[in-house]
């Protein structure tokens, strides 16, 4: 297929194995886009019944089912039925790539991509993938990169060094608009928020555990609001029973899941991400930057990286409760000073994150790759550095 001045078409055919809508799903998006209709031709193949391809179709992508759901669970029998129809289909529509979303299918994608001759990307997204793909040493040649959403998480991926690419995410403005914000009086409690799944991962219970410890020190400045549901009935049991323990059930408001997340983060003060599990990239720092909502956070993973190469937010010791109830004091003493400072950074922040230079990172790292050659590109935003 030609594309504008006779140029020819990329052809890429994207491996997305669950199909959900978290953070590489939703990077996907931004990247499929972004991507010049003239250049590059993609398709993305998922498993059965899953939410990411309604929103595939409305943007116009090409998206085919042909895994089943429960890949994991399959007997050997039915994974190699399964594999020998995308088999059967690459063969087919001969792709000029086969760019792997996430990296855990990245082993049965590789054999069927040499057995085809066919170039790979493969996406690291998290430390899991990136540990995984390490293992898998008889794949590496046969990648032209793996691409890193963060340093922190590059330093995991034990690849060939002239095949790593490390590409921080562009940011989509979402229209998270500050004058929705709330007018606090200096006699309110400061509105602390976490914002997202329920759990022990991502720190709920270090911030039950400190506003037991408030409670007992008779400090009654803060409010805190736990936006989101518990995926598994026993979590939500266990920090119900936190919650109980401390005392603090007055203290803590259970939101369950909003879908208007620009109204929450506009009735907070404070946003806190006191997260235990290291994520790879924070992608949650980013929608707080553009509500200018201030950040507390654990100086860890991906997020703490952003957090100190643009200077941005308060950090505290991951996992430790002393440290956090520290930096909470010291922003309810000095609020404005550090709001003001957050929104200063917040706008340098994402101006670094620019979306169409992303765009154009990842479409450069995209035709380099087709050609079955290896790549290694960097991009830390455009106070860092975008070369090979």
């Amino acid at each position: 297929m030609m594309g504008e001045a006779g140029q020819r078409t990329l052809k890429i055919s994207i491996i997305e194995p669950s199909g959900h809508l978290y953070g590489s799903e939703l990077a996907l998006l931004d990247i499929l886009e972004g991507l010049d209709p003239s250049v590059f031709r993609p398709e993305v193949i998922l498993p059965y019944g899953t939410p990411f391809a309604a929103k595939l179709s409305r943007l116009g992508v090409a998206n085919l089912c042909l895994l089943p759901p429960d890949m994991l669970h399959r007997s050997r029998m039915s994974k190699a039925w399964n594999y020998l129809r995308l088999a059967w289909h690459w063969q087919r529509t001969k792709p000029d790539l086969v760019y792997v979303n996430q990296g855990g299918i990245l082993r049965p994608v590789s054999a069927i991509a040499q057995r085809l001759r066919l170039p790979i990307l493969c996406q690291l997204q998290t430390i899991e993938d990136a540990q995984w793909v390490s293992s898998l040493t008889d794949t590496h040649a046969r990648v032209s990169t793996f691409v890193c959403n963060s340093t922190f998480t590059a330093q995991f991926a034990r690849v060939p060094a002239e095949r790593l690419s490390t590409i921080y995410y562009g940011y989509k403005f979402k229209g998270l608009q500050r004058s929705r914000h709330r007018t606090r009086t200096s006699s309110e409690p400061i509105v602390v928020g976490l914002l997202g799944r329920v759990c022990r991962g991502k720190g709920h219970d270090l911030v039950v555990e400190a506003a037991g410890r408030l409670r007992r020190l008779g400090v009654n400045r803060f409010h805190f609001r736990f936006i989101g549901n518990a995926t598994e009935p026993e979590e939500q049991r266990l920090i119900d029973g936190l919650v109980a323990q401390h005392g603090v059930r007055d203290l803590i408001e259970f939101r369950g899941f909003r879908e208007d997340i620009e109204a929450e983060l506009a009735a907070l003060d404070l946003l806190a991400i006191p997260s235990v599990v290291a994520e790879g990239f924070g992608r949650i720092l980013c929608e707080a930057a553009e509500a200018q909502v201030p950040v507390l956070l654990a100086d860890s993973g991906g997020l703490g990286e952003l957090s100190r190469r643009f200077d941005i937010g308060v950090r505290f010791e991951v996992k430790q409760v002393d440290d956090f109830l520290r930096q909470l004091q010291a922003i309810a003493d000095n609020y404005v000073e550090v709001q003001e400072r957050f929104q200063i950074s917040a706008r340098r922040f994402l101006d670094a994150l620019d979306l169409r230079e992303y765009i154009a990172v990842m479409s450069r790292l995209i035709i380099q790759a087709a050609t079955g050659r290896a790549v290694s590109m960097q991009w830390l935003g455009n106070t860092g550095s975008a070369h090979d």
